[in-house]
């Protein structure tokens, strides 16, 4: 439901603004069976470091997003993210090999680990 005036939220914040942060007042919006944060009719009209005013037209489930700008990924972490996949996806290869060649082991614990891999591995 849309309002003609607008009314304000106070939102209290889990953890003290840093510098370098900048609060986002966001409410709940589903579209059709999905749904997603949106800023749209509710903006943050003042506030201090623990609690945030947000001036909305509706009501919905309303958020504060901490925004820290500007996001930079670093190397090493990107590094590390495709390392940790590719050996993953290799163990869970050779888990996979190995449920399937392994016949005298078969019982019901290792089809579901079996099914479990290959799960995890698409």
């Amino acid at each position: 439901v849309t309002f003609n005036v607008t009314f304000n939220v106070t939102l209290q914040h889990r953890t003290e603004l840093r510098a370098g942060e900048e609060p986002r007042c966001v409410s709940w919006q589903t579209v059709g069976t999905k749904g997603r944060w949106t800023p749209s009719s509710c903006t943050r009209v003042g506030g201090d470091t623990l609690h945030s005013i947000c001036a909305c037209t509706h009501f919905s489930t309303f958020a504060i997003l901490m925004a820290i700008h500007p996001f930079t990924e670093s190397f090493a972490l990107t590094v590390v993210t495709y390392v940790g996949m590719s050996v993953s996806l290799v163990c869970l290869f050779l888990a996979i090999i190995t449920f399937l060649l392994c016949r005298s082991l078969w019982s019901v614990s290792v089809a579901l680990h079996l099914q479990l891999s290959i799960c995890l591995f698409t």
